[in-house]
């Protein structure tokens, strides 16, 4: 692949601030409008193609090889980001309607805890790419900006929207969890946008851009403790707390957590996550408390606070209510490299009763131990648990794990069988990422066997 070409620090604030960043591939105009009349032809002979896009369109590669595109993503995501199994061709007849504001499924990503929860750190990304000229006459895939934090649709209108228009070669790489529909074609043409997503293999030590130094230029914006927050997790400055003060009293915030405007409450949790041991305890409350919204908003407190919260979360992996052990080992993960003294009580997880507790504490390990072998045998053993999830997760941290992961060789290769599709995609993953000679002619031997001829 070439030398990518990286964002700068202004381009990058943007995405953290905005959640998109539009790009054009340098490839000519023939080869876009080839990959239209491909696309037409393959809609009208075999429809959607669903997952296998790219094997009927495989000159969509040049697209995400193209050095401002890959550069994008490497800056977003890190240098060793995933081109993950889920891809889809989103078709834009004239008149057929228009979508309402929504977030994709986390049914093709991770599966969250309190309803619609979603981390705010940056693993998962989208990228449209756009064969044709794509203004807004066609229906291009409109976004509310910067609603990417909020886990339920902001108070926003029609007018507040931004339509990711552009001409043919127009890439836009947007946060996964930004909120955005389908906008009305009101021309003669059929409007096609392809939808890939990616996802973050390791957590981030230090800055995967062009970054020069520029300071984080503070607003009175009432998300800026979570973009200032993300900026510094992008730079590898995880622990924000035990160093701020604020106008506010612990009890006033704390009453703001569970708020109905939901960036209230989570600017509250943020800002006591910032207080360090004032703050604990507040946060503790409200993760087990009866108030879905203060439990939903205290994992970003705990985010915000960093190491110094492991000790609270690692006992509450231990508690009678299987929601809270949920949580607990879901923000653990989200917590990242900063939570490596919780490894022995989330192995201990992988056995816990109640399934969701299992497949969080798998998914944690590869954001945790993403750098040694320490959790590679009890995910080796949860790759043949019962539930698809817990599989699914185990394949994906060990693929997180990468060279680190040799002794699950020959368990990811009989999982390159298993029934779930990413369980065997993320395996496929794993076996690649491992690299050593055995998990190559794995990984082999099982392409020769499911390669897919698309003209057949």
């Amino acid at each position: 692949m070439t030398i990518p070409h990286l964002l700068n620090d202004p381009e990058m604030q943007k995405f953290i601030r905005d959640g998109y960043v539009s790009v054009k591939v340098d490839l000519p105009s023939s080869f876009h409008d080839a990959l239209y009349e491909k696309t037409e032809k393959m809609f009208s002979s075999v429809g959607n193609p669903g997952n296998n896009l790219l094997p009927r369109l495989p000159e969509i590669q040049q697209v995400f090889r193209d050095p401002t595109v890959h550069g994008a993503m490497v800056s977003i995501l890190g240098p060793d980001y995933y081109l993950h199994p889920h891809r889809h061709c989103h078709e834009n007849t004239p008149d057929s309607g228009e979508q309402g504001m929504h977030k994709d499924s986390l049914h093709n990503s991770r599966f969250a805890v309190d309803d619609n929860h979603r981390h705010h750190h940056t693993r998962w990304a989208m990228a449209f790419y756009y064969p044709q000229d794509s203004w807004v006459e066609i229906g291009p895939t409109a976004i509310w900006p910067r609603s990417q934090y909020l886990n339920t649709q902001p108070p926003l209108e029609k007018s507040d929207e931004l339509a990711l228009a552009g001409e043919a070669g127009t890439v836009v790489i947007v946060n996964y969890d930004v909120f955005h529909r389908k906008m009305l074609n009101q021309s003669e043409k059929t409007r096609y946008m392809m939808k890939f997503l990616f996802t973050r293999m390791s957590e981030p030590t230090s800055p995967s851009w062009n970054y020069q130094g520029t300071e984080w230029q503070d607003s009175d914006d009432v998300q800026e403790q979570t973009w200032q927050h993300i900026w510094n997790w992008h730079l590898g400055h995880w622990n924000g707390s035990g160093q701020h003060t604020t106008s506010e009293t612990v009890s006033g915030l704390t009453n703001l957590i569970g708020s109905d405007q939901e960036a209230v409450g989570i600017e509250a949790a943020y800002k006591l996550g910032r207080l360090g041991q004032q703050g604990l305890e507040p946060l503790i409350e409200a993760a087990t408390g009866d108030d879905p919204v203060a439990c939903r908003n205290a994992i970003y407190g705990f985010s915000q606070m960093g190491q110094e919260a492991v000790p609270s979360l690692i006992e509450l992996l231990s508690h009678d209510q299987a929601e809270t052990r949920v949580r607990a080992a879901d923000t653990l993960g989200d917590l990242g490299l900063q939570a490596k003294s919780s490894l022995p009580t989330l192995f201990e997880k992988l056995s816990d009763q109640d399934d969701k507790v299992r497949h969080h504490a798998a998914e944690a390990m590869g954001t945790i131990a993403p750098d040694e072998d320490t959790a590679v045998e009890p995910l080796t053993k949860a790759l043949t648990d019962e539930v698809d999830l817990v599989r699914r997760n185990a394949a994906l941290s060990l693929a997180r794990i990468g060279q680190h992961a040799t002794q699950a060789v020959p368990a990811l290769t009989l999982a390159l069988k298993d029934s779930n599709h990413f369980v065997r995609a993320f395996s496929g993953q794993a076996l690649e990422r491992n690299g050593t000679p055995e998990a190559m002619a794995a990984l082999l031997e099982h392409l020769r066997a499911v390669r897919w001829c698309p003209s057949h």
